[in-house]
């Protein structure tokens, strides 16, 4: 039976706008965090929120401009109806489009979208034949504004590297068909180079401000997962390790309730005992990294930002002594380093220990653990200045270069575990 809480939060997230859902994924836990990450990661789009609908309205107005300057010129057609068949077929593709994708929960299928750009692609054909190709000043090519239009109000509809692909080809299309034209046109002629750009620069736009939105919303998801380790113990299942074990959990639950009410029948038969010492396997193994890893282990693991750049080395799990204000700080700072990386793939190096027990009066029941942080690839400039602040919650630190590489040392003190 469903619990009705949880179909209630399912049901508000549905109707709520992504950033409502990643406030509300910080206290939901990890299933919530990694479905909303799913979502992003998969679609590359951010639903029909504010951006969506701009962009509809933006292609919208940018095809009634378009339609506008045919009609001024229509007598300066030879056959203005191939036109205005062009812009019935724009029409089509934009409505058709938007309206499919709403009624899909803001996703256009693959079918629906090839058939968009089918429609797209016959319609520039038409007007490029209507107005004797693109190197003519009067009359002026149109439906080209309506195409790119069209491209621009499905930009929370598709992947954006689909919708890039489709801008390119039908620039590159146009270039050809421009020097074609070029060719056989005298010197005079102006070319309607911008016309290109006019139609197609708000497209790509509209794809470049929704693709840092959405590298925005994924470096904060990414952010929260990886925050959400620091109150964990010393040695403890990562997050996304918590919802294996809970799988497997309900695994095992099943297996002994089919076993318990005679469903499976003993003694088991081969295929379902290798089924059985399977998962057992699976949940030792689990339960056995939950005693071995600290939380900063399963924060650098679980995320997307740490994971391909950081190394960690901590034989004694000296990570999980430090204070919650102490991982903050230094799991901040470790974060920011990692994502101050441009393009290029940098080192970070983290080594912990030995820990030093020192001898110093009332001191005696704190614990000493050197820290460092050697970087490669990413130059100093382009460190946050607020890695500093992060890195005084953790202990006194210095730092130095040498051959490119930068070392940050770090001296943390902690409780000792003997006192």
């Amino acid at each position: 039976m469903s619990d009705p809480a949880r179909l209630g939060t399912e049901t508000d997230d549905q109707g709520s706008g992504l950033l409502t859902r990643l406030v509300r994924a910080r206290t939901l836990g990890p299933e919530a965090l990694e479905s909303l990450r799913h979502d992003v990661a998969t679609d590359s789009r951010i639903g029909i929120g504010y951006l969506g609908i701009g962009a509809v309205v933006a292609g919208i107005l940018l095809s009634i401009r378009g339609l506008a300057i045919f009609l001024l010129n229509w007598g300066a057609y030879d056959n203005p109806w191939l036109t205005v068949g062009a812009w019935a077929m724009i029409a089509v593709a934009m409505g058709g489009g938007c309206i499919i994708a709403n009624s899909q929960g803001g996703h256009l299928p693959t079918s629906a979208y090839s058939g968009v750009l089918f429609l797209l692609a016959a319609a520039v054909v038409l007007d490029l034949v209507s107005a004797h190709g693109f190197t003519a000043a009067v009359p002026e090519v149109t439906v080209i504004i309506g195409a790119g239009a069209t491209l621009l109000s499905l930009v929370a509809y598709r992947p954006l590297n689909q919708l890039i692909l489709a801008t390119v080809v039908l620039v590159v299309f146009l270039l050809a068909v421009t020097a074609v034209g070029l060719g056989e046109q005298p010197s005079a002629a102006r070319p309607q180079i911008e016309v290109i750009v006019a139609a197609l620069a708000p497209t790509l736009i509209a794809i470049l401000i929704v693709k840092s939105f959405t590298r925005f919303i994924d470096r904060e998801l990414d952010r929260t997962l990886v925050e959400s380790t620091i109150s964990s113990p010393r040695f403890a299942v990562g997050i996304l390790g918590s919802d294996e074990l809970a799988r497997l959990d309900r695994s095992a639950e099943e297996l002994l309730s089919d076993v318990a009410s005679g469903r499976i029948p003993l003694p088991l038969d081969a295929e379902q005992a290798a089924a059985a010492s399977s998962l057992a396997n699976e949940l030792r193994r689990r339960l056995i990294e939950g005693r071995l890893q600290t939380w900063l282990q399963h924060a650098i693991g679980d995320s997307e930002v740490l994971r391909p750049t950081v190394t960690l080395a901590d034989p004694d799990g000296l990570a999980g002594y430090l204070e919650p204000e102490q991982r903050e700080g230094f799991l901040s700072a470790l974060w920011l380093i990692a994502a101050a990386a441009n393009r290029q793939q940098p080192s970070i190096r983290v080594t912990l220990g030995p820990s030093v027990h020192p001898n110093r009066g009332t001191l005696v029941d704190m614990m000493v653990i050197p820290m460092e942080i050697s970087i490669d690839g990413i130059p100093r400039r382009r460190f946050d200045v607020t890695i500093w602040g992060a890195l005084d919650r953790v202990g006194q630190h210095s730092e130095s270069s040498r051959n490119g590489s930068i070392d940050i040392h770090i001296t943390a003190e902690v409780q000792s575990p003997e006192s």
